[in-house]
């Protein structure tokens, strides 16, 4: 039976495995692994400086601390995914995958449909929306087996 070019990405806002099926169908072969730092930090620490200051409008001469207009957090966290995109855009292009099953936390799965293109999104075959970045290899494998394999599940 020829080997089946399926991709199967597993990610969080963090962090990205993105695996294939092995040969003998017994499992998955790590393809590509990555952590990405600036998401795990707190929000503070990627702010550049302290927040600016502002006063009130009216006179009682309040000063106040201006909040960002966005989660720094939520901002790294779609730059992963914007980052994913272009693994999985560069992996299309290299041939290496025709199918693709995305298995994401459900607002990186909605980042991922985002920022992906139209090519890439017409290889995907399947959506688990699941967080199983922290499973184990063995128990990841277990799990997703229905979804890769499922005459032989």
């Amino acid at each position: 039976m020829p080997k089946r070019k399926l991709w199967v990405v597993v990610a969080d806002g963090a962090r990205l495995r993105i695996f294939r099926p092995d040969a003998e169908r017994r499992g998955l072969e790590v393809v590509h692994e990555e952590l990405y730092a600036p998401a795990r930090m707190k929000g503070s620490e990627l702010l550049a400086d302290r927040p600016g200051r502002t006063y009130d409008s009216t006179h009682d001469k309040g000063r106040h601390a201006m909040e960002p207009d966005t989660d720094p957090k939520r901002v790294e966290k779609e730059k992963f995914a914007f980052r994913i995109s272009e693994l999985l855009e560069e992996g299309l292009n290299n041939g290496q995958y025709g199918e693709l099953v995305l298995v994401a936390a459900p607002r990186m799965l909605g980042d991922l449909r985002t920022a992906l293109s139209d090519r890439v999104r017409s290889c995907i075959v399947e959506e688990v929306d699941k967080d199983l970045t922290w499973l184990p290899h063995p128990e990841l494998e277990e799990r997703l087996r229905p979804v890769i394999w499922p005459t032989t599940a």
